[in-house]
């Protein structure tokens, strides 16, 4: 294992801390809930929902956390402001986790961000996200509602090569300064299964190196999974958990501070994997001088005692 030479930041999003050197921080872990599709959606405009199955699912999460010390985020998504009311109001009340804005539109994200900030919830979320084209208005509106933490997505369009992240996000970090965001969790923009996975990969590491100390470097590996048509076609589906799991482990190894893993219904699969991989590098890391940011919250202390 290794340290970053580079100054390596502690953020707050949402009320959680992510970042630092490798085995400093446990793991963030980012699950989906209310996605496209989501089985516990019975009127996706309205925002309506198994309440009970939702409770069920976010409860989990907080007992995983509990047994492992990874704290996670839940990315919300919607298709409506009534949506989003519905939803973030419900998460609010059953959980202190961070709520990720995941909209599909500027104008979405505005006005939720608009009525989070009017419902005194500012402090528990995290925009998602800021990438090359959000114009200013956005980023005012982030400014005004008192957004601290924010996706910084470094998506280039015309060149998904580690040079072609690396280029778009010394602007990306100026508009998040722009909009007054503290929490930068810098997202290396994996692409769908294909040989785009390496550059988004090695990204992890090669950001942390040159920008650890502007934020917490991150990915979103559902999308991966998602598309992994081989295993799928070839396999049954506890093999594609473990898949999905090996995935999602492998990313800490490489200096990954937080993953978006994908629907929330992955959380039991994804936790023992990630606590397991983080007590692996806080064991190695120690000999290199690294410590716990605070004493007993890592998973080496649930899984060694």
């Amino acid at each position: 294992m290794f340290r970053f030479e580079k100054e390596q930041k502690i953020i707050n999003a949402g009320g959680i801390k992510l970042g630092g050197q490798p085995g400093e921080v446990p793991t963030a872990l980012t699950a989906t809930i209310f996605y496209i599709g989501h089985k516990i959606v019975t009127d996706k405009k309205e925002g309506k929902f198994d309440k009970a199955r939702a409770e069920t699912l976010i409860n989990r999460m907080d007992e995983l956390s509990d047994m492992t010390t990874n704290p996670f985020i839940l990315d919300v998504v919607g298709t409506s402001v009534p949506a989003f009311q519905s939803y973030i109001s419900f998460i609010s009340e059953v959980t202190k986790a961070p709520i990720q804005i995941d909209a599909i539109s500027p104008r979405l994200r505005t006005e939720t961000i608009k009525w989070a900030h009017s419902a005194g919830l500012s402090d528990r979320l995290v925009n998602n996200s800021i990438y090359k084209g959000v114009k200013d208005e956005e980023l005012q509106n982030l400014k005004d509602c008192d957004v601290k933490a924010s996706i910084i997505l470094c998506d280039n369009p015309t060149d998904d090569t580690v040079d072609g992240k690396l280029s778009v996000l010394p602007g990306i970090l100026e508009m998040a300064d722009k909009a007054g965001i503290e929490g930068a969790l810098i997202d290396t923009a994996m692409p769908s299964w294909g040989i785009g996975v390496g550059a988004g990969l090695r990204s992890i590491y090669v950001i942390k190196e040159m920008y650890g100390d502007r934020g917490a470097v991150g990915t979103g590996i559902g999308n991966v999974s998602d598309t992994l048509g081989w295993v799928k076609g070839n396999f049954s589906k506890d093999v594609k958990k473990a898949t999905d799991a090996a995935q999602n482990a492998i990313l800490p190894m490489i200096g990954c501070d937080w993953i978006m893993f994908g629907p929330i219904e992955f959380a039991e699969f994804v936790f023992p994997a990630v606590a397991v991989v983080d007590t692996y590098i806080l064991t190695a890391t120690a000999e290199l001088g690294t410590r716990p940011l605070e004493e007993g919250q890592h998973p080496l202390f649930k899984l060694v005692g």
